[in-house]
């Protein structure tokens, strides 16, 4: 990572001045680069999903599926909350934790290898979902049946562990997650950033 780069991402940031996505998307390796504008989160969506997700200092805000870590290096850099991403490929949870260092953000964004599922989420505010199985369902190299049965499963594990959070908890949706929001959420707003619908929920 080129340091010059990460010290004027962060210096846009700060001053209210976010960066275009190539130029933030520089900070990774060329071949996560070509992935950027189909699987990882635009930066306009990513400011704006974080002042949803975190509106209070101190939050704590699960990213399942964080990919290369965008969403919460840019939520760390623009809000005071803690971005915890979670991320079944453990080399893209490397380069996520390289750029949050490059970021000076590793104290706040913080990443792991684990399945999101298995996960207990009472522990977070708020919860992010930009549509994380989709991807991995298109790339199954399986049969294409076994795909998408492992895909529904998954939407199902993800609708329970909804269904169970507590009242109050913010979740924020990039092109869905999916699946259908369980009975006990109030859609609070819902407007079109990029592609893709920005949609916050907050469980009742």
């Amino acid at each position: 990572m080129h340091e010059e780069l990460a010290a004027a991402i962060r210096t846009s940031f700060r001053d209210g001045v976010p960066v275009a996505d190539g130029v933030f998307d520089a900070l990774y390796p060329e071949t996560l680069r070509e992935l950027s504008s189909s699987q990882w989160t635009p930066v306009a969506a990513a400011v704006r999903a974080a002042a949803l997700l975190a509106p209070r200092p101190g939050m704590r805000v699960l990213d399942g599926g964080a990919g290369p870590g965008k969403l919460c290096c840019i939520g760390a850099l623009v809000s005071d909350a803690s971005w915890y991403g979670v991320e079944r490929n453990i080399a893209l949870v490397e380069t996520a934790r390289q750029t949050a260092a490059a970021l000076g953000v590793a104290t706040r964004a913080t990443f792991q290898s684990a399945d999101v599922l298995a996960l207990g989420w009472e522990e977070f505010d708020s919860v992010y979902l930009f549509n994380p199985f989709e991807g991995a369902r298109i790339r199954e190299k399986s049969a294409h049946l076994t795909a998408w049965i492992r895909y529904v499963d998954e939407i199902e594990r993800v609708e329970m562990k909804l269904a169970g959070l507590r009242s109050g908890m913010r979740v924020v949706t990039y092109h869905g997650f999916g699946g259908e929001m369980p009975a006990g959420f109030a859609l609070l707003s819902s407007e079109l950033i990029g592609i893709g619908m920005l949609d916050l929920w907050e469980k009742r």
